[in-house]
């Protein structure tokens, strides 16, 4: 377990260039499973739920190297095997292996995947495989499914229309590219990552239409060529600089994502009074004062995203007055209101009954100031959101279980130290990860 102390209180200014995409990369990475061959991804960011990943990949007798921001993988060795619980339960996008492997083999058995403790289900990935030819038995640990024809075969698949699942998209994507017939997805998600992954898979041969559309039309093909690819930029990553540049009252700006995919942040970053400067691939925020209150709600894109949700939060809990996050994806993301409420954030959490809790409701009545505590960080978000509270708080914050920021945030600690923060990391996570920096306190 890692601890993050971090002394509050410091303006934070400079420039940040974004990393790969930590979505971005796990959608790719599996990717090559679906043909034999050599293949280099580059703008791999260094986290740990990409060490992960390929890690898994790599007990399928894959020859992964990781060097720098490059990943090198050799398929030609590719075996099937079970992937019980282990690392697969260590990560959400362990689940992208089912399609690939059951693509690629015909057959697939995989422990239930994990990730941030989010109550996320699984249901949606199964019932496309099932509508897509395959037998599934899932007992609440293992999956297991098999293509009784050999080959999964092409369906039209019809996810929910209230929140066009990321996850489902991807794996649809991943599985129907080697199917038998044309599969067609209707209220496909259309976010940036679930697009760069079609467009590998379309550089890789793989015959698909409509994608960043909600309805995407795969026709299955025989085999797909290796192919090097870039991963697209974080646009979550540079959502939570550009945040914490406002939370501390300072001036941030971010290198290397569209700032179209940042549109819904930074709408909600100048109704609460920051000066916004975007242009191209590079965005600025400035803050002066405190927030004007507002009200945001969480959307697929091209709404406010739910991974930024929490950090919005931290940076709204010194609005003068009183500002309403409607969460309508994941109810659980409202959990580090909680811990901020003992750095002395005013909550008030209203859950919905009906059996999904969504909307969820919170309430947040701006303080003057936020004074340091002993906080934990539940999952990567709400690590984020405690970051960004300690950041403007007064005093030392101390956030346990901060190894859950080294999950999505490459060399956050070097990158938040140039910005001007004061970090000190008490233990180094376990997870192989290199691009961690230890920053000393300095005057």
């Amino acid at each position: 377990m890692a601890t993050l102390r971090v002394v509050g209180g410091h303006t934070l200014r400079g420039v940040v260039e974004v990393s790969g995409s930590k979505n971005g990369a796990l959608a790719v990475l599996p990717a090559p499973l679906l043909c034999r061959g050599r293949v280099r991804l580059h703008q791999v960011p260094d986290i740990s739920d990409v060490h992960t990943m390929l890690e898994i990949v790599r007990s399928l007798d894959v020859q992964v190297h990781f060097d720098g921001d490059t990943v090198e993988m050799d398929t030609t060795g590719l075996t099937l095997r079970p992937l019980p619980n282990g690392s697969v339960a260590q990560i959400r996008a362990s689940i992208y292996l089912a399609g690939v492997l059951l693509a690629r083999f015909g057959e697939v058995v995989i422990g239930l995947p994990g990730g941030c403790p989010l109550n996320r289900r699984v249901d949606f990935h199964l019932e496309a495989f099932r509508k897509m030819g395959a037998e599934v038995v899932f007992d609440g640990e293992i999956i297991h499914a098999v293509c009784p024809r050999g080959r999964l075969q092409g369906a039209v698949v019809e996810l929910d229309p209230r929140w066009r699942s990321v996850g489902t998209t991807i794996n649809i994507l991943l599985a129907a590219s080697l199917a038998e017939g044309t599969t067609v997805i209707k209220n496909a998600a259309v976010e940036p990552e679930v697009v760069s992954c079609a467009r590998y898979l379309k550089a890789m041969g793989a015959q698909i239409t409509g994608e960043g559309t909600t309805t995407v039309t795969i026709t299955g093909v025989s085999e797909l060529r290796p192919t090097d690819w870039t991963v697209i930029p974080d646009r979550m990553e540079a959502g939570t600089y550009l945040i914490a540049g406002a939370t501390t009252q300072g001036r941030v700006t971010t290198v290397g994502v569209p700032a179209e995919w940042l549109h819904p942040v930074l709408q909600k970053l100048v109704e609460a009074g920051a000066s916004v400067d975007a242009e191209g691939h590079q965005v600025t925020v400035e803050m002066r004062g405190r927030p004007r209150p507002i009200a945001v709600m969480t959307e697929p894109f091209p709404g406010f995203p739910t991974d930024l949700q929490p950090p919005l939060g931290a940076f709204l809990s010194r609005c003068e007055g009183i500002s309403l996050i409607v969460e309508t994806i994941h109810p659980d993301r409202l959990l580090y209101l909680k811990e901020l409420s003992k750095l002395g954030a005013q909550v008030i959490v209203e859950e919905a009954t009906n059996p999904k809790r969504l909307p969820c409701l919170a309430w947040l009545t701006g303080v003057d100031r936020l004074h340091a505590a002993e906080v934990d960080a539940h999952d990567l978000r709400a690590g984020a959101a405690l970051l960004l509270a300690a950041l403007s708080a007064e005093g030392e914050t101390v956030i346990q279980n901060a190894e859950k920021l080294w999950r999505g945030y490459a060399h956050f600690v070097d990158k938040f130290t140039a910005l001007g923060a004061r970090l000190v990391i008490d233990e180094i996570p376990t997870k192989r990860v290199t691009g961690y920096a230890v920053a000393q306190f300095g005057d």
